[in-house]
């Protein structure tokens, strides 16, 4: 099974105490079974240099361009926002207004990305994947 972190899910995982639920899941799969969203990355250094400068900034700006961030701990598993994927993009934005659900341009594009390159997505924002496949580790209990 292929899957699309969502932001929220590389988020999750950069605190200070992450969501051991989380971490169990993630333990489990494997690496190569694991992918993100180009935006991903637009998302994560945006919210590094929306920081304040200070500590907390440092931090995630060296675990951002290290080994353990985005770029290279996903070399070769980051999804781009293409052309089959902005097809099921405008599928998902209109079903979510036809149903009276609107749903957050950003956060569909990453399940757009999931659909089109046969990912489930994993999230915590269920509302805005809605009509793709998901999984929420963060819901579930052992």
């Amino acid at each position: 099974m292929r899957y699309l972190l969502d932001t929220n899910i590389i988020s999750n995982i950069t605190k200070p105490f992450p969501s051991e639920t989380l971490l169990e899941w993630m333990g489990a799969q494997k690496d190569e079974d694991l992918f993100i969203a180009s935006l991903t990355v637009a998302e994560i250094r945006r919210g590094v240099l929306e920081k304040p400068a200070g500590k907390r900034r440092d931090q995630l700006e060296a675990w951002f361009s290290g080994p353990e961030g985005p770029q290279s701990l996903f070399a070769g598993r980051v999804l781009p926002f293409d052309e089959n994927a902005s097809l099921v993009w405008a599928r998902l934005m209109a079903d979510g207004k036809a149903q009276g659900r609107p749903r957050s341009a950003l956060d569909t594009i990453i399940a757009s990305v999931a659909e089109a390159h046969g990912c489930t997505v994993v999230t915590d924002n269920e509302k805005d994947c809605a009509g793709v496949e998901i999984v929420n580790p963060l819901r579930q209990i052992e």
